[in-house]
Order: structure tokens, then sequence, then C-alpha cells
């Protein structure tokens, strides 16, 4: 069920000009959001596809940066684990 409601929140937050992948592993950008499907471009021949939102399978856009998150709290962490060290000395 929390796999569910996470694809579901990803689906549900994808916007213009987002990359993402489908289930088929076609890969392209986010031209169009209407309610239930999405319009991708694709590669440098600027082919259109309408997909259901359904069929996405993971938002690139969405999870590099998630991962750019990530490290910069993981740096911030360090910062501050670095600074209480310095500081008890």
């Amino acid at each position: 069920n929390k796999r569910k409601k996470e694809a579901e929140q990803m689906r549900s937050a994808v916007k213009k000009g987002d990359k993402i992948v489908t289930i088929g592993g076609i890969t392209g950008v986010v031209v169009d959001v209407k309610e239930n499907k999405i319009v991708l471009e694709t590669g440098a021949d600027q082919v259109r596809i309408e997909f259901e939102k359904w069929a996405i399978s993971t938002n690139e856009t969405a999870a590099e940066a998630a991962k750019a998150q990530a490290k910069k709290d993981q740096e911030a962490k360090a910062k501050a684990k670095a600074a209480k060290k310095a500081a008890k000395q």
C-alpha cells in the first residue's frame, strides 16, 4: 500500500519539463499534462506520444532532485558533526 501511494503521488506531481520513463521504457520530456494523461516528447525528432498517467514508472527529474537534496543534507550533517567535534577540542 505504501508503494502504491508513493507511485500515485509521483504520478500526480508530474509537470511540464519533467523527464520521465514509462513502463514500456520510453523516455521523454513532459510537454502537456491533462487530467489522466500526459504528452511526452521523445528525442531530437520531437515525436509526441500521449500516455495514461498510470504508465509512468519513474520521474527522473524528481529522482535527481531528491538525490541532490539527500547529498546536500548529508554534507550539512557532516559539517555540523565536524563543527561539534572542533568545539569539544
